[in-house]
């Protein structure tokens, strides 16, 4: 038991040294209660060290981003984007992790694999035309400048479609960063779904609401 627990114990370092205690607690205590001894034992019981670990920072990672005193308002809204992210890659670790039927697991990976492509495809082509847009502008803003000394009307053409360029580019880059947000929480949002509809709450979990 004490190398099941020293194992799960690192792989939960990424929590806060409160709630990690928190858990190790728990789950020490059930091992503890139930008699689960050996390593063979607790793995029967809970399934290996790092899949209960991943489940643990899936919830915990849940939990902080439902979490309305986590964090004024403001920086909850700067580090959201990542911390979303982040999120979803513990999500799809632990739904890796979590024993279902082969049926179910295709369908819930086919699933997940095709709405991260999708968002992924959306992302680098917004990214992908914003680069070139911007590449257009300073290349028209060049010629112009080339050209205003040797044929003044070309040249301020190519000025002020520059200009206009630089306009509109200060303009879309909010309405740009606003939809890959937008794209995140739809991810986070569906990944959310999934997980909460196959996840299994393990034995200790089971005993622990029952009390």
């Amino acid at each position: 038991m004490n190398k099941y627990i020293k194992e799960l114990t690192e792989y939960l370092q990424p929590l806060e040294d409160s709630e990690r205690d928190e858990v190790i607690n728990f789950y020490q205590e059930y091992l503890e209660d139930g008699g689960f001894d050996y390593y063979e034992a607790c793995v029967t019981e809970l399934g290996s060290s790092k899949q209960l670990a991943r489940k643990v920072l899936a919830d915990y990672s849940i939990k902080s981003l439902d979490d309305p005193q986590n964090g004024s308002s403001a920086s909850r809204q700067r580090r959201a984007p990542k911390a979303q992210v982040k999120t979803i890659w513990l999500i799809i670790l632990a739904l890796l992790s979590t024993p279902v039927t082969i049926p179910i697991a295709i369908v819930v990976f086919a699933m997940l694999f095709a709405i991260i492509a999708i968002g992924a495809a959306i992302v680098v082509s917004i990214i992908a035309v914003v680069l070139a847009f911007i590449v257009t502008v300073l290349v028209a803003i060049f010629i112009g400048f080339s050209l205003i000394t040797v044929n003044f009307w070309p040249g301020m053409f190519y000025l002020g479609a520059g200009v206009t360029g630089v306009g509109l580019t200060l303009i879309g880059i909010p309405i740009i960063i606003w939809i890959i947000r937008w794209l995140i929480r739809g991810v986070l949002s569906i990944s959310k779904w999934l997980y909460a509809k196959i996840k299994h709450r393990d034995k200790a979990q089971e005993r622990g609401a029952h009390k």
